[in-house]
């Protein structure tokens, strides 16, 4: 359990270090950290989403203020998630494919490299306001960076292993997730939307989740 909490305290050393940099010329920026993460995000997932983006980081600390300040959180039902996470997919193709670009298809973009306009700059307050509510509203639902990484994501064979056995299916790895992952559903995480934050591991009180190389079954000899 100490350990997992390390594991909560160096992320957050990680993110308050990126943040810093968008504002402390001699700090690294974000921006070239995704593209050395990105060659192993076929591997191990996401981690450029949950430890580094400063824009993910903005929403995230929102939602911590928010859950102090007791204000009502709203956590999609997952009948309604499994349309909506779509939309980010959607707007990654009207970018990259239809040449679309408006501020609110990017606002990681912009928050990122400090590149304020009135429009980009009303846009991502908006987003901070709605994580007052909804846990990191542009990285479920709009990012184009997270919809890209997360799909090369999907073949990953060490990620989140979840133990069947010990699980006691209490629900608090799904409703602790900020990218609304059904984590209790699954053995072995492979959903695009995980983002590697370990929370999921942090809250579990049967220490049944890990991360972890993927084992693969093997098959039963015929008896002779």
């Amino acid at each position: 359990m100490i350990f997992k909490k390390r594991i909560q305290v160096f992320r957050l050393i990680v993110q308050a270090f990126f943040m810093a940099g968008l504002v402390v010329p001699w700090l690294p920026h974000s921006e070239p950290v995704d593209k050395w993460l990105l060659w192993v995000v076929p591997v191990v997932g996401v981690f450029f989403c949950g430890w580094v983006c400063p824009f993910g980081t903005a929403q995230e600390w929102i939602a911590w203020i928010a859950r102090k300040l007791h204000l009502p959180r709203l956590q999609i039902p997952w009948k309604f998630q499994k349309y909506l996470q779509v939309s980010r997919y959607i707007w990654t193709a009207l970018i990259f494919f239809i040449g679309v670009h408006y501020a609110f298809l990017n606002a990681r973009f912009y928050f990122n490299n400090s590149l304020l306009t009135w429009t980009s700059g009303l846009i991502f307050a908006a987003f901070l306001l709605f994580g007052l509510f909804i846990d990191r509203p542009f990285c479920n639902y709009f990012c184009p960076k997270g919809a890209m990484e997360g799909i090369l994501s999907i073949v990953r064979p060490i990620s989140i292993k979840r133990d069947n056995n010990a699980c006691i299916h209490c629900r608090l790895c799904d409703k602790i997730c900020p990218m609304n992952v059904r984590v209790e559903h699954t053995d072995f995480v492979r959903h695009p939307n995980c983002i590697n934050c370990m929370k999921c591991i942090d809250i579990c009180p049967e220490k049944c989740l890990a991360f972890r190389l993927m084992q693969f079954k093997k098959k039963r000899e015929n008896d002779e």
